[in-house]
């Protein structure tokens, strides 16, 4: 297998319709991390080796996945699938035991077999622990994964973390792979929906449409006159004039029409109707 670059857009899925899928970088980069240091405390720094994590990424399978060598390994919360291409586990192999790596073609050992099990659970253990979290800076905490059991490849339609590891032992970039059992994906959209405002701001914000307002202004009624009237008014004049419906304008625009009512000695505007 072959790394890929990944997409400079993120295709619609109607399946994700209403989620927040624009923190789906976000949280690859979070788990690209966690699985950066790792890489550096438990390989380079013990080895002398130089593995990087290149890229990561969460998206849904337009085809079912490649390769084999994929185990499931059962969690609390549900179930997870990994697998990492080959070169990577004889790299990782060749660096703990101090010796060259094997061709990619040779025949599977026992100890290759036991340690693609061993790194599989580690795996899957750093990615649920970030599924937890979220967007958090610190991983959760969660217990040990058990399994690592054979499993066959995921399916279309399945979400996959999907890093591209690289190392100067390694000819070609490498890819590992976890496949999210559907309750770890509720999981995860209901940790970044929580993300989408800050979580001391979560409880304080109101609603929208409580937050924006507006000035309604009330013209109660337009008289016509003829100019000589208007100047011959003087002080005490009283001009007859009777109320009907008073418009309401927003900013200068009508938007209703309302009846003028008293209640308590105030003028009030009831029955409210459209414009218009």
């Amino acid at each position: 297998m072959t790394a890929t670059a990944a997409p400079s857009h993120r295709p619609i899925d109607p399946t994700s319709l209403g989620r927040p899928v624009h923190l789906l970088d976000a949280f690859a980069r979070r788990w690209q991390a966690d699985l950066a240091g790792w890489l550096r405390r438990q390989v380079n720094q013990r080895h002398r080796a130089g593995f990087e994590v290149r890229g990561a990424s969460l998206a849904r399978l337009e085809h079912e996945a490649e390769g084999s060598g994929w185990h499931a390994y059962t969690l609390e919360r549900g179930s997870l699938v990994c697998g990492a291409d080959r070169r990577l586990l004889l790299a990782l192999m060749a660096r703990r035991f101090g010796t060259e790596a094997p061709a990619e073609d040779t025949m599977a050992t026992t100890t290759e077999e036991r340690l693609a099990a061993q790194l599989g659970a580690t795996w899957a253990g750093l990615a649920a622990r970030r599924l937890e979290a979220g967007l958090a800076p610190e991983p959760a905490t969660v217990a040990a994964p058990a399994g690592g059991v054979a499993a066959a490849a995921p399916a279309r339609g399945t979400w996959v973390l999907d890093a591209t590891v690289v190392e100067a032992g390694m000819a070609e970039p490498a890819r590992l792979r976890i496949a999210l059992a559907p309750s770890w994906l509720e999981r995860l959209w209901t940790r970044l929906a929580t993300e989408r405002l800050p979580s001391s701001a979560q409880a304080t914000v109101a609603p929208l449409a409580t937050r924006l307002e507006f000035r309604l202004v009330a013209q109660l009624l337009e008289k016509q006159l003829p100019l000589s009237d208007v100047a011959a008014l003087k002080v005490g004049d009283v001009l007859p004039i009777t109320l009907g419906e008073a418009d309401a304008l927003v900013d200068g625009l009508r938007l209703f029409k309302a009846r003028v009512a008293e209640h308590d000695g105030r003028l009030c505007l009831t029955c409210f109707s459209d414009s218009d």
